[in-house]
Formats: C-alpha cells, sequence, structure tokens
C-alpha cells in the first residue's frame, strides 16, 4: 500500500502561512525637518528603508481611498512612489503638507480628497 499523503501540498496551510506573514507587515513614515523615512517592518525589524530628501520629491498628489479615507502619493524622482494610505493619527497628512509646503514641494489635491477636508472642518 502506498502512502500517497505524507508529503502531499495542502494549499489551506500555505494560505494561512502567507496571510501569517503579511500580517505581520507594517509600514512606518518620520517625517524630520530636512527629510522623511519610509520603513517597511517585519515584526518590527525593518526589511526596506527609503529615505526621502525634499529634491528627490516630484509631488504630493492627496486622494481619497474607500468611502471616507484620506491617502497621499509621493511622486519620486527616480524609483517607485510611496503610496501612504490611512496614516494614523489623521493629523500626519497636515504634517505632510507642511513638510511640502516648508521645501516648496508641489501639493495636488484631488476634487475628492477636498471634499474630505470640508467634511472634517465641520465636523470639528
Amino acid at each position: 500500500m502506498a502512502d500517497y499523503f505524507k508529503w502531499s501540498f495542502n494549499p489551506y496551510l500555505l494560505f494561512l502561512l502567507i496571510v501569517a506573514v503579511f500580517s505581520l507587515v507594517r509600514f512606518k513614515l518620520t517625517i524630520y525637518a530636512e527629510k522623511m523615512v519610509y520603513e517597511i517592518l517585519l515584526v518590527n525589524k525593518s526589511i526596506i528603508k527609503k529615505k526621502i530628501l525634499p529634491i528627490h520629491i516630484n509631488q504630493m498628489k492627496f486622494i481619497r481611498v474607500g468611502w471616507a479615507q484620506k491617502a497621499a502619493i509621493i511622486k519620486v524622482k527616480k524609483g517607485i512612489n510611496v503610496r501612504l494610505v490611512v496614516l494614523e493619527p489623521p493629523k500626519a497628512y497636515d504634517h505632510l503638507i507642511e513638510f511640502a509646503t516648508i521645501h516648496d514641494i508641489p501639493i495636488a489635491k484631488t476634487k475628492d480628497y477636498l471634499i474630505l477636508e470640508r467634511m472634517k472642518k465641520f465636523s470639528d
């Protein structure tokens, strides 16, 4: 009698393993006076760290994602653009705008994002 299940592949366990690994991934953005640091963390260990200087930024674009969530895209001259979705605390978007203003970085806001800003003013 042959044992066909000794080394069988279980896609459900593979799926659970992938979900577990991705649940341990975190994103972190730190804004300093002269730079921003974007990190991808796996179990609080930095696996990717990207230093973004103001001279490397073409534009900061603020958009709406989902029903009522804000997001920002930092468009860089070389490399992959940084997409920041649902930053915590929500004041982080104000800090990004302040950083862009100080360093004369062009800012673009979509109509939907402007609506979210107006809704926030009425709720405060």
